[in-house]
């Protein structure tokens, strides 16, 4: 007889074709990817196949979402299917490139930060489309808080970095401050009655700017690090006790069985004592057949 299949179930991989640009819109290179692949898979597949100058570091892919006019570097560990997945299907102006980059080593694996990173100051917030409003912003418990003032007392939350990422702006109509940056869903635009609960627009000075795109990244990676730890982690163990003394259950305990009556002397009938009342009604069938 055949051995029966085991009750392990295996991932399923998928294989498709990926094309990746390289520096500009004008070279790309085909890729083959799966469902798990990463960034950091794509960027060794471009270095073997000689479309990345010198060496890998520094490389990094980006993900293009031209049709807001912003990007955003992809860490090395991050899954690319998972990326394309959320962009609008009908739409194809999204892409991926592969860029050279500073924040390579800030953003890999040796770089995640062991707590969430904080940050504030005042920005320029987009509160409606070409509207802008000078607001308190404050980067802490991984969530992105907007408020009047630097007290905090009116404050509100945007949007937590479990599902939004930082992106630079790139295309740009009209701001009060020569830095844009954002925050956008990683999710799909269709989760999302309206696009103002979907991206959220900041406009500083540069040097605030860079601060904040760098430090939104960090903390979005922070994220993911616990994410995948959390996913990933599937043994159970138990919890240590006192002395090395294991757990153990304890056996049934077996209670000694107990009569339904009770057979001492004093439950005997008496032969002096008179007989007791009749069960039933007297002239009944039962009485006369003394059931």
């Amino acid at each position: 007889m055949p051995a029966l299949p085991s009750g392990e179930v295996l991932p399923v991989v998928i294989g498709y074709q990926q094309r990746i640009f390289v520096g500009t819109l004008q070279r790309f290179c085909q890729v083959e990817m799966s469902s798990h692949s990463t960034a950091h898979d794509a960027l060794e597949i471009l270095q073997n196949q000689g479309y990345l100058d010198g060496s890998a570091s520094g490389w990094m892919i980006f993900e293009l979402c031209q049709d807001f006019g912003m990007e955003r570097p992809i860490r090395s560990f991050e899954v690319l299917s998972g990326v394309t997945n959320s962009w609008v299907a009908d739409k194809t102006t999204n892409v991926l490139m592969a860029k050279r980059t500073l924040l390579a080593p800030k953003l890999s694996r040796a770089a995640i930060p062991s707590s969430s990173p904080m940050f504030s100051g005042f920005v320029q917030w987009e509160y409606k489309r070409g509207k802008w409003q000078k607001r308190w912003l404050e980067l802490r418990e991984h969530s992105l808080w907007v408020s009047k003032r630097d007290s905090g007392k009116d404050q509100q939350m945007l949007c937590s970095l479990n599902n939004f990422d930082a992106y630079a702006v790139t295309r740009v109509s009209k701001a009060p401050k020569s830095f844009v940056f954002a925050v956008k869903s990683t999710d799909s635009l269709s989760f999302f009655e309206s696009t103002t609960d979907y991206v959220h627009v900041f406009s500083c000075d540069e040097k605030d700017g860079l601060k904040w795109l760098e430090s939104i990244l960090l903390a979005r990676s922070y994220v993911l690090h616990q994410e995948r730890n959390i996913l990933s982690s599937t043994a159970v163990t138990a919890p240590a006790v006192s002395n090395g003394a294991a757990l153990s259950r304890s056996g049934t305990r077996k209670r000694p069985a107990q009569p339904l009556l009770s057979l001492g002397q004093s439950a005997m009938p008496d032969p002096q004592a008179p007989p007791p009342p009749p069960t039933f009604e007297p002239g009944s069938l039962l009485a006369k057949r003394g059931v």
